[in-house]
């Protein structure tokens, strides 16, 4: 096991957050004894959240990057919360840390080289290379066809690789961009960029390109994507039983992105040019056609093992027959860790993204700890490592379950679980798509919350946390994150979070110095305890919407 040195600092900062949790498990069950649900909810504290929250987000933490001595700190400090409220470890043999292998990849930088026809484009000025995880060394050489969006979607007509031949091509297309005519949720499921990869490779290409939009520019400038990378972004996957990566299209493609240069390059001269083809694409109708030129991509990468853990408590349910069923609450536990210096600051501390989520959902767990008698079905609390460099944490545990996945009958994903102004909803991200929406207009009534419609369909949410790859398994599934019904008719919640985006996400200044409206979490954990308990209680497990896209496609695996 590896040694953790802790500072004195961080020593007292531990003590004094499990003297808090400490003093909450006594208080919990006694105040609970004869009190209905909503009862116990009510007991959920902001204050505690906000003790949780300035502990996993404190620079001694530093970022809990994934496999680093800051995320190990914060599994150690979750655990010790699960256990101080009385959940057990939910790995087997009631332990707590369910590890999770990872392989760390990065290209060599001398040795990672694109070529289009005779010009030689330079490395992270025009390019950057992804997905080198499977190979030390690759590549790819052929003639470039551009397929628009890069979609077959034979539910909705589309298809751009319609009359194209791109057997043994490099298929270039727009990075996490599909037909805008296909519904929001639907769409976010054709822009994924493993999606887009196997398609490409079921159209027999050996390579892709990613071409970048202004829109997909201005959301994330290409000096902040490098910055991602440097910090971990797409650089780990978890590993399988045989030592593969997995979570990864089964296909060995050569995946590049082209920054705005490299992309003119590629276009110089073509039939159709690049802001032609980039018009084209904004009103839902790029050209598709082969291109003059040759493209030639070589790497070598070198890989690290690195290893990290979901953390994972269980409250067994009451019903004889319906404890053998589960619901999956989970929050990601990691951030972005130490990267690039941002005003002096180097420690992406992530308050939240996701220091909030976990303060959440460990109040979730201490609830339903206090009830006086538990739910029907079990309840699995699971923390999970890796989001932000994929998902990571999330994917493996569906591909490594600790309770048989047939029994999990739904998963709660909370992200993002606190506002920057009092308001007075929260947004159920899928929630239509299954018996999620009936559920959690229910739970909201019975806390006076709205429920908020998605306010960024173009972002693609839906996919992009981690309760999409249990939608993959085929489990009804939600997103739940702040809304923006504000409190006061002064504020506009959303056009504060718009400009939270740009000025401090995925930054050292989302931390504890921000401003956090605590009390807007702890509504945000009753309403997530209260959907998970009618859930634990229903006869019926959730089911996926008649005729569901995502049902359709995943529902009987």
């Amino acid at each position: 096991m590896r040694r953790i040195r802790i500072s004195l600092q961080t020593l007292l900062l531990i003590l004094t957050a499990l003297q808090l949790v400490s003093c909450q498990a006594l208080q919990g069950p006694t105040q609970a004894a004869g009190s209905n649900v909503a009862e116990v909810s009510n007991q959920i504290r902001p204050e505690a959240i906000q003790a949780h929250i300035e502990f996993l987000a404190d620079d001694a933490l530093e970022g809990r990057g994934t496999g680093s001595r800051g995320y190990d700190m914060a599994a150690r400090y979750l655990r010790a919360h699960l256990l101080a409220s009385g959940i057990n470890g939910g790995v087997g043999n009631e332990k707590y840390f369910q590890k999770v292998p990872l392989v760390r990849t990065s290209v060599e930088p001398q040795q990672a080289t694109m070529q289009i026809g005779d010009l030689q484009l330079t490395l992270d000025r025009d390019f950057i290379l992804l997905d080198t995880h499977r190979d030390l060394s690759g590549k790819a050489s052929g003639k470039v066809v551009f397929a628009g969006y890069g979609v077959t979607a034979p539910e909705f007509g589309h298809d751009d690789y319609a009359d194209l031949d791109t057997r043994g091509a490099i298929v270039a297309f727009m990075e996490f961009e599909a037909p805008p005519s296909i519904p929001s949720t639907v769409r976010a499921y054709y822009s994924d960029q493993n999606v887009k990869i196997a398609n490409a490779a079921a159209h027999g290409a050996i390579g892709t390109l990613f071409i970048r939009s202004p829109v997909l520019e201005r959301m994330f400038p290409w000096e902040g994507w490098l910055r991602e990378l440097d910090i971990g972004w797409n650089s780990l996957r978890w590993l399988k039983n045989d030592g593969s990566p997995g979570g990864m299209t089964e296909e060995s493609l050569v995946v590049g992105v082209l920054n705005r240069s490299g992309s003119e390059l590629l276009f110089d001269g073509e039939v159709h040019d690049l802001q032609s083809v980039l018009d084209a694409a904004a009103t839902g109708q790029p050209p598709t056609f082969a291109l003059s030129k040759t493209v030639t991509i070589e790497y070598q990468a070198s890989h690290e093992q690195v290893d990290s853990v979901n953390v994972i408590g269980l409250l067994e349910g009451s019903d004889p027959k319906l404890k053998d069923e589960y619901v999956v609450y989970t929050a990601h536990v990691d951030h972005l860790g130490i990267g690039p210096e941002l005003d002096g600051d180097s420690i992406y501390n992530g308050a939240l993204d996701n220091a909030s989520g976990c303060a959440v959902l460990l109040e979730v767990a201490r609830a339903f700890a206090a009830l006086p008698q538990r739910p029907k079905r079990s309840i699995l609390f699971v923390f999970v490592t890796g989001e932000e460099a994929g998902l990571l944490g999330a994917d493996y545990f569906v591909h490594h379950p600790t309770v048989p996945i047939e029994h999990i009958v739904a998963n709660i994903n909370i992200d993002g679980a606190i506002s920057l102004t009092p308001v007075s909803s929260v947004v159920a991200f899928g929630a239509e798509h299954s018996s999620f929406g009936a559920l959690t207009q229910s739970a909201a009534s019975r806390l006076d919350l709205t429920i908020s419609p998605d306010p960024f369909p173009e972002e693609g949410f839906f996919v992009r946390s981690d309760q999409y790859p249990f939608i993959k398994k085929g489990i009804p599934s939600v997103f739940l994150m702040m809304g923006f019904e504000s409190t006061s008719p002064d504020i506009d919640a959303l056009e504060a979070f718009k400009n939270w985006l740009v000025t401090n996400y995925h930054t050292p200044k989302d931390d504890i110095r921000q401003p956090l409206d605590f009390e807007s979490s702890a509504r945000m954990s009753r309403f997530a305890f209260t959907l998970g308990h009618l859930i634990a209680m229903e006869p019926q497990r959730p089911s996926w919407n008649e005729s569901d896209f995502f049902g359709n496609k995943f529902g009987n695996r």
